[in-house]
C-alpha cells in the first residue's frame, strides 16, 4: 500500500510551534541538538519559516524602539497594546448609537467603511449620523484603521478625553479613567475639554500619550507594528518587568495568573508571545524564565525555579 502524505498542519499549529521555537531559542539551555532541530523544523514546510519570521519582524520592531529610548530616555508606561485574539467575526455594524459589548475579540466593518477591532471585555458605543462620526470607549481597548472623511472627523471620547482623527491608524485602550492612545499611521488629537494649557497634544506615526482627568502625559516613542500586535494575537515584550506581562496577560486570560513572589516579579522578559492559547503563553515564558506554573482553586500560579549553585 502506497504511503500516504501526512495531513497538511493548520495554520494555529503552525503559530504555536514558531512561537515556542521563537521562546525556546532566547533562553540560555540551547545546544548544538537542539539548534538542528530548529533547522530541520524551519526546513520542513515554506509555512513554518514565514511565519517565524513574522515573529522576528514583530522583535525586531520592538528592538528598534528600545534603541530608541536608550539613547533618549522617556518615561514609558503601557506602550504595548496586549489583548487576547480569540476567532474573528466579522460584521456591519449601522449608525445611531450602537453598543458593542465584546467578550471575545471582534472585527468590525462600520458603515462609513473604517474598520475597528474590539478587544475582550470591551465596551464601546458607535455614534454615527449626517453630521458626526463618534464612538465612546466605556472600557477596554480597540484599534481603528479610519476611512477619510474631511467633513466628518471621526472622534474617539474615553474617560475626561476626546481623541480626533486626522487621517490614521490608532489604537485606544482604556483602563478606569486612564487612557492609553498608540498611532500606527497618520496622526490624532488629544483634547481634554475644559482642562488647562496641557490639555491638547497631538501625536503622529509612532508615538503614544497617556492622560487622566487634567493631564495629558508627554508623547513617548512606540513600536507601532508592536503596538497594534494583539489584532494579530500576539505580545510583543522586550526587557519588561515579569509583572507587567504577566497583568498583560491577565487581561484577556479565563485563567488569571497569579505571581506573588516580588524577585521574580521584577524580573525582566523579553519575547514575543501566543495571546490566543493559554498554555502556548505559559510555556513561551517558562521558556525564558526560571519558572513553572501550577494550578490551585480555578488560578494559575508562577512559582520560582530554585537553581543549584
Amino acid at each position: 500500500m502506497p504511503a500516504r502524505d501526512s495531513p497538511p498542519e493548520s495554520e494555529q499549529r503552525i503559530q504555536e510551534a514558531a512561537a515556542a521555537w521563537f521562546a525556546r531559542l532566547r533562553g540560555d539551555r540551547v545546544d548544538a541538538a537542539e539548534r538542528a532541530r530548529f533547522e530541520a523544523w524551519l526546513a520542513a514546510d515554506p509555512a513554518h519559516r514565514r511565519e517565524y519570521e513574522v515573529f522576528e519582524r514583530l522583535w525586531q520592531d520592538a528592538g528598534r524602539l528600545q534603541t530608541r529610548k536608550s539613547r533618549a530616555p522617556v518615561r514609558a508606561a503601557g506602550l504595548v497594546a496586549v489583548l487576547g485574539l480569540c476567532a474573528w467575526l466579522v460584521s456591519l455594524v449601522p449608525g445611531g448609537g450602537e453598543l458593542v459589548d465584546a467578550d471575545t475579540r471582534r472585527h468590525l466593518r462600520l458603515a462609513d467603511g473604517s474598520e475597528l477591532d474590539v478587544a475582550p471585555r470591551t465596551r464601546v458605543r458607535i455614534d454615527f449620523a449626517d453630521d458626526r462620526r463618534a464612538l465612546v470607549l466605556e472600557t477596554g481597548e480597540i484599534a481603528l484603521n479610519v476611512a477619510a472623511d474631511p467633513l466628518r472627523p471621526l472622534e474617539v471620547r474615553a474617560a475626561a478625553g476626546v481623541i480626533r482623527d486626522i487621517g490614521t491608524r490608532f489604537d485606544v485602550r482604556r483602563d478606569g479613567e486612564r487612557v492609553h492612545v498608540a498611532v500606527a499611521e497618520g496622526r490624532v488629537e488629544i483634547r481634554l475639554p475644559g482642562a488647562g494649557s496641557e490639555s491638547r497634544r497631538r501625536l503622529h506615526a509612532g508615538q503614544a500619550a497617556d492622560f487622566g482627568a487634567d493631564v495629558i502625559s508627554p508623547v513617548q516613542p512606540v513600536a507601532a507594528a508592536a503596538a497594534l500586535a494583539w489584532t494579530q494575537g500576539r505580545l510583543v515584550v522586550n526587557a519588561e518587568p515579569l509583572a507587567d506581562v504577566v497583568a498583560a496577560l491577565n487581561r484577556y486570560r479565563r485563567t488569571p495568573i497569579g505571581l506573588d513572589d516580588p524577585e521574580l516579579a521584577r524580573r525582566r522578559v523579553s519575547g514575543v508571545f501566543l495571546i490566543d492559547d493559554e498554555s502556548a503563553a505559559l510555556h513561551a515564558l517558562a521558556a525564558v524564565a526560571p519558572i513553572r506554573f501550577v494550578t490551585e482553586a480555578g488560578r494559575v500560579h508562577a512559582r520560582r525555579i530554585e537553581t543549584r549553585p
